[in-house]
C-alpha cells in the first residue's frame, strides 16, 4: 500500500525534497539555481525549476511560489498534490507547464516575506532608471515602526487602525516603500536576487511561446480557507483573466484600494513578454485576519533589524509567521489544496480555449 505524504512541509529542505521527488514522478525536466547565501538551519538554498512538455511548446502555464517567502508553503502544497494527483496528464500536446518552485527560497527558510536584503519582492520591479516613488503614507508610520519594543506590535497595529481606519493602515504598511532600507515592506533600489532569476527564468522558457498564464500562488490575505484572485493587469489582459478565473476578480489597479502596488511582479512579467500575450493572477489564501498577523509581522520585522533571529523570540515569531501563512488546520489544508487544483486546471484549460 501506498501512504500518501501529506504535500504541507514546515521548512525549506522538507518543502524543497517533496517537491523534487513529486516533479520527477511526473516526468518533468528538473533545473536548479543555486542562491548565495545558507538557509537558518545551514541548508543549501536554491529555486528548483520543472517544466513538463515540449521545450517547443506555443502555450505556456508557469506555477510560482514563494514570492513572499514564508508563503511558499500553502502554494508549493498546492504543486505538490497537483503533481502527485497526475495533473501533469491533463496537457494539451501544444502546451508546456512549468514551475518555479521557491523563488525566494531565503525568505521561505527564514519564515519572512522579504527577501535577504529586506526586499519585498511583490514591489522590486521597478524601472530603477527613474526617481523612486514617494510613500508619504508609509513615512508617517515608519518611526514608530522602528521603536517597537518586544510585546508592542499588536498595540502599534490597533491605534493605527484608530488613527487611520483599518483599510488606510493597512495599505501605509503594506503598499510599498523606496526610502528606507531598514524599514517595512521595502521595494529596493536595484532588482534583488530573485527578480533577476525569475526574470532569467522566464526569458528561457518562454522563447516559443506567445500565449501564457503565470499563477503566483500567496497566502495569507482574505478570510478563512477561501480562496481571493487578484489581478494586476488591466483592460483586455484583465478581462481574460476573468475568462479563465470567473468574474469574482480583485483589481487593484482598475478598482482603486489597498495593494495597488507599485513594483509588481506582473510589471515584471510583462517586461519580458513584451507584446506576447500574457495573463497573469496572484492567487491568495486567506488565513488570519490583519489584525491578527499584521502584530507577527512587525515583531519579524523587529527580530530582524536587530539582530535577534537566533534568539527565543527569532524562534518564536518565525514559528508564528509560518501559522499566519500556512495554518496547521487539517480543515484549511484540505480546502486549499481542493482550490488550487481547480485554478491550476483553469490555467490549463483557459490558455488551451484562447483563440
Amino acid at each position: 500500500m501506498i501512504v500518501k505524504i501529506s504535500p504541507f512541509a514546515r521548512d525549506f529542505v522538507q518543502s524543497r525534497n517533496r517537491f523534487l521527488a513529486a516533479a520527477e514522478r511526473a516526468g518533468a525536466a528538473l533545473t536548479s539555481i543555486s542562491h548565495p547565501l545558507k538557509g537558518s538551519q545551514g541548508e543549501n538554498l536554491a529555486t528548483d525549476v520543472a517544466r513538463i512538455g515540449s521545450t517547443e511548446a506555443d502555450r505556456l502555464v508557469v506555477l510560482i511560489t514563494g514570492v513572499h517567502g514564508v508563503e511558499h508553503y500553502a502554494g508549493s502544497a498546492c504543486v505538490c498534490d497537483w503533481l502527485q494527483g497526475g495533473g501533469a496528464a491533463s496537457l494539451p500536446s501544444d502546451m508546456a507547464l512549468l514551475v518555479i518552485h521557491a523563488i525566494n527560497p531565503w525568505g521561505a527558510a527564514y519564515y519572512r516575506r522579504y527577501t535577504e536584503d529586506n526586499i519585498d519582492l511583490a514591489r522590486n520591479f521597478l524601472d530603477f532608471s527613474e526617481a523612486f516613488p514617494d510613500s508619504p503614507s508609509y513615512e508617517k508610520v515608519h518611526p514608530r515602526l522602528m521603536q517597537i519594543a518586544e510585546g508592542e506590535a499588536s498595540g502599534v497595529v490597533h491605534r493605527l487602525y484608530e488613527e487611520l481606519g483599518e483599510r488606510d493602515a493597512i495599505d501605509s504598511l503594506m503598499s510599498g516603500q523606496y526610502q528606507y532600507p531598514e524599514g517595512f515592506s521595502f521595494g529596493g533600489h536595484a532588482p534583488t536576487w530573485a527578480h533577476r532569476t525569475v526574470k532569467a527564468i522566464l526569458q528561457d522558457h518562454s522563447r516559443s511561446a506567445s500565449k501564457c498564464c503565470i499563477v503566483e500562488f500567496h497566502s495569507g490575505l482574505g478570510p478563512w480557507g477561501e480562496v481571493i484572485p487578484v489581478s494586476m493587469q488591466q483592460g483586455t489582459d484583465l478581462e481574460r483573466v476573468k475568462r479563465f478565473f470567473g468574474d469574482n476578480i480583485i483589481a487593484p489597479r482598475v478598482d482603486g484600494g489597498t495593494h495597488s502596488a507599485r513594483g509588481h511582479t506582473t510589471d515584471g512579467y510583462t517586461q519580458v513578454f513584451g507584446e506576447r500575450e500574457l495573463t497573469s493572477v496572484v492567487v491568495e489564501f486567506g488565513t488570519y485576519s490583519p489584525s491578527t498577523s499584521l502584530p507577527v509581522l512587525l515583531e519579524d520585522h523587529r527580530v530582524h533589524a536587530n539582530g535577534l533571529v537566533e534568539t527565543e523570540a527569532g524562534r518564536t515569531v518565525a514559528a508564528a509567521n509560518l501559522e499566519m501563512h500556512c495554518p496547521k488546520d487539517s480543515d484549511w489544508q484540505e480546502r486549499v489544496l481542493k482550490r488550487g487544483t481547480q485554478i491550476i486546471n483553469a490555467s490549463i484549460k483557459g490558455l488551451q480555449q484562447c483563440s
